[in-house]
């Protein structure tokens, strides 16, 4: 046994090195993508809360930056996420073997989304938060102490403030202990959400004085092209055996049936920390596409799960198969990072890829119109990216879309009556209305790396004209509050347009 044991110890610290290392060097080496250029922003200008989630992540940006800009830095809490979850699962499995804690620890590090991912999102402070609310719920489950279940309704609060996939833990907890309720679990439920309940009401009462930003984007706005369909509960499917890895999976369903040995209730609550999100993640699946990023929160209880009921054979043999797996990725990853970048010029996404990963190229072609230009770009991605690389804010010009209108908050286009602004577009069959703008235009072209990046020089921006046509269409599409929310301000509607309701 003690041989065992020290040969799963070496067996983490090995996988540990390697994976961190490896995530090291691209954290290091790749250069940030939109949605983490999206996310440094809320750092750049920090808040108590933001247009499409809770503020976490900005708010860990903020701190990072003060020490530096640099890609590494600001993904570090994405590299020392999975290490943390990883240590934390450790202690929990401690009583139960050093082997088991061991091997439990070394097969969070490496599942798919922990092995390869460096990117610094708002899934990072939600997988903290998560597994430590997690972890602690069990502890509580086990001492009964009321400051127990006190502290994980705290540590559930800082899971809200991160993500709001956050409630589907909340459920997970209410489930459990209102599956069969008695006065100890409803006086547990109590202090959970007694602990819980102040970063949710300070969440909600930001959304009341800010357009109830983060209610219409989940809610209403990001779902226009939600339907039936058969092709995304077969792409969840897909998406689950790929996070979970094919045999981890199929020891949980294996076993899901089996009657809990032991501490049944540890175990009957690791049963809904998996069962509810997943299974809730399964029925969306019907009318919309799951990300895989949704899923990074769930898979460590899930294998705290699948330990409670593999024998030791089936724990080695899903080990060495996230093993091989992990492996494969970091030989596709070098692979494709070896091949130069033409090579994918074919592909429909090569304008985006050109910005993100030759951003260089891309800032000297446009160091002509810097100072003497606003900036801007006609989707979020493209301007946060340029934006990052620059080292200046570049705002949306135009309609964009239901995701990241965090730019509706920090750019006031009544500031730019009367300015000069150049507009960078990958395609060129937009912006057909630029004229109607400006006092006048000049479209040019400039090409990096085969990309054809078309600009529209507009001089002298007419502010009213774009109000009436652009900045109304945004109103009207996304910033008509439901009548079942309580009127309050608007930063959109009162800074544009003061004579009219954001309310329905």
């Amino acid at each position: 046994m003690e041989n065992r044991s020290s040969t799963a110890q070496r067996v983490f610290f090995a996988t540990l090195l390697i994976t961190l290392t490896f995530r090291t060097v691209l954290a290091a080496r790749l250069p940030i993508t939109g949605d983490e250029a999206y996310f440094y922003f809320w750092g750049r200008y920090p808040a108590f809360g933001f247009y499409d989630h809770p503020p976490m992540v900005g708010w860990w940006l903020a701190a990072l930056r003060q020490i530096s800009d640099h890609p590494l830095m600001l993904r570090l809490p994405a590299l020392l996420a999975p290490v943390f979850i990883a240590w934390l699962a450790r202690r929990m499995l401690r009583p139960r073997g050093d082997e088991l804690a061991w091997q439990a620890a070394t097969l969070i590090l490496l599942l798919p989304l922990n092995a390869w991912n460096v990117a610094i999102t708002t899934d990072v402070p939600l997988m903290v938060f998560g597994f430590a609310t997690v972890a602690w719920y069990l502890r509580a489950l086990r001492t009964g102490r009321p400051v127990d279940f006190l502290l994980c309704g705290l540590l559930l609060g800082g899971a809200l403030l991160s993500k709001y996939f956050a409630g589907l833990l909340a459920l997970a907890i209410a489930g459990h202990l209102l599956w069969r309720p008695n006065a100890a679990r409803l006086r547990a439920l109590l202090l959970v959400i007694a602990g819980a309940l102040p970063q949710a009401v300070a969440q909600a009462y930001w959304n009341s004085q800010h357009c109830w930003p983060n209610v219409m984007f989940n809610l209403v706005n990001r779902h226009d092209t939600a339907g039936w369909s058969l092709k995304t509960p077969a792409l969840y499917l897909v998406s689950v055996v790929y996070v979970l890895t094919p045999l981890l999976l199929w020891g949980l369903l294996r076993h899901w049936r089996a009657r809990p040995a032991g501490d049944d209730r540890e175990a009957s609550a690791l049963r809904w920390f998996v069962g509810l999100p997943f299974g809730v993640f399964a029925l969306l699946s019907a009318v919309k596409r799951i990300g895989l990023h949704w899923l990074a929160a769930f898979t460590a209880p899930a294998v705290l799960l699948f330990l409670r009921h593999a024998d030791a054979g089936q724990r080695r043999a899903a080990l060495r198969f996230a093993a091989g797996f992990a492996l494969a990725h970091y030989l596709l990853i070098v692979g494709v990072a070896a091949v130069p970048l033409q090579w994918f010029a074919r592909l429909s996404s090569y304008p985006g890829l050109v910005m993100t990963l030759a951003p260089q190229a891309l800032n000297e072609a446009l160091a002509p119109w810097r100072g003497r230009f606003a900036i801007a770009s006609d989707g979020y991605s493209a301007a946060v990216t340029m934006g990052f690389n620059l080292g200046e804010y570049v705002f949306v010009f135009g309609p964009g879309s239901s995701h990241a209108r965090h730019d509706d908050m920090l750019t006031d286009l009544r500031a730019l009556e009367g300015r000069d602004i150049l507009i960078v577009r990958k395609e060129a069959d937009r912006g057909q209305d630029d004229e109607r703008y400006f006092e006048r235009i000049e479209r040019k072209v400039i090409e990096v790396r085969g990309v054809r990046f078309h600009l529209t020089e507009g001089h002298g921006f007419r502010y009213p004209v774009y109000r009436d046509a652009v900045l109304d269409e945004i109103r009207r599409r996304w910033y008509q509050v439901p009548a079942w929310l309580p009127s309050g301000p608007c930063y959109f509607c009162d800074r544009y347009f003061p004579e009219r309701a954001c309310h329905r």
